[in-house]
């Protein structure tokens, strides 16, 4: 059965390029529920580029330290804690007053895997691929009973096309290009008929479950978002800038809906 799209969805092309607040509004309409389940625990990830320590309060913060990374530091934050998967969780928090700086953490406290992704937002004019930046951070949970590896680089999803169902207004689809690059295209919403190649980077993380993130070249905006196809929910963020200078740590999640695929095995494989 299709899908039931506002009428008035079906005009032409936006006319202009957006900043995020034009269309961030909604987009966590269909994200599943903040849960509170960590409070009261402490995880500590190892990797190898070294060692991040979490407290969650039952308060709503957590108090955080990190040791040997580039962006080490620690402090004492508002989190956001969201279930994913089987036992995972996704967790997201701004790091104090360095507000252009977010962590991100996909962890399961029982097989004891974990993703530690670090995005900073760059001043304009700056030397960087892109004005969202991000590095990647695998390890293990301290004294976990699961004997699961480190989350690793994945090209599982090259070929795959997906719809993204955040809202009644927001419907996206992403194609996946290559190990470095994807295509969206808004369907539904403030951007329809805006497409574009962002620079991308997928992890994965268990059965069916992936972290994906892709940093936008044209606004300075990226993302951090676990996909779970087993049960066809996806669960994140959008870090950037509006359009008045503001940070803006915004959720989002949506209904993952499966479009088809591309088969690479008889010609060239991407990059």
């Amino acid at each position: 059965m299709s899908e039931q799209i506002p009428g008035n969805t079906l005009s032409e092309e936006s006319a202009d390029w957006l900043n995020m607040e034009d269309f961030a509004a909604g987009i966590d309409t269909n994200r599943i529920a903040p849960s509170h389940d960590l409070a009261g625990r402490t995880l500590v990830v190892h990797g190898a580029d070294g060692a991040l320590s979490l407290a969650f309060d039952e308060s709503g913060t957590v108090t955080w330290s990190a040791e040997g990374f580039a962006w080490a530091g620690s402090g004492t934050d508002p989190y956001e804690e969201v279930p994913v998967g089987d036992g995972a969780y996704w967790i997201d928090f701004s790091l104090g007053e360095r507000q252009v700086e977010t962590l991100t953490v996909a962890v399961h406290p029982e097989r004891g895997w974990a993703l530690v992704v670090h995005s900073r937002i760059h001043d304009e004019g700056a030397d960087v691929e892109t004005r969202v930046m991000q590095s990647f951070h695998g390890g293990r949970v301290d004294g976990a009973a699961g004997s699961a590896e480190p989350p690793a680089p994945t090209r599982d999803l090259i070929g795959r096309r997906t719809l993204f169902r955040y809202s009644p207004n927001h419907l996206y689809e992403h194609i996946y290009l290559s190990s470095r690059r994807f295509a969206w295209q808004n369907l539904v919403g403030e951007q329809r008929g805006h497409a574009a190649a962002e620079l991308a980077t997928t992890y994965k993380l268990d059965a069916g479950l992936y972290l994906f993130t892709w940093r936008e070249e044209k606004i300075p905006v990226g993302t951090v978002f676990v996909f779970d196809y087993a049960n066809g929910r996806s669960t994140g963020k959008f870090i950037g800038l509006e359009s008045d200078g503001t940070v803006s740590n915004t959720p989002g999640g949506a209904l993952i809906i499966p479009f088809g695929a591309s088969d690479y095995s008889e010609h060239q494989d991407p990059v």
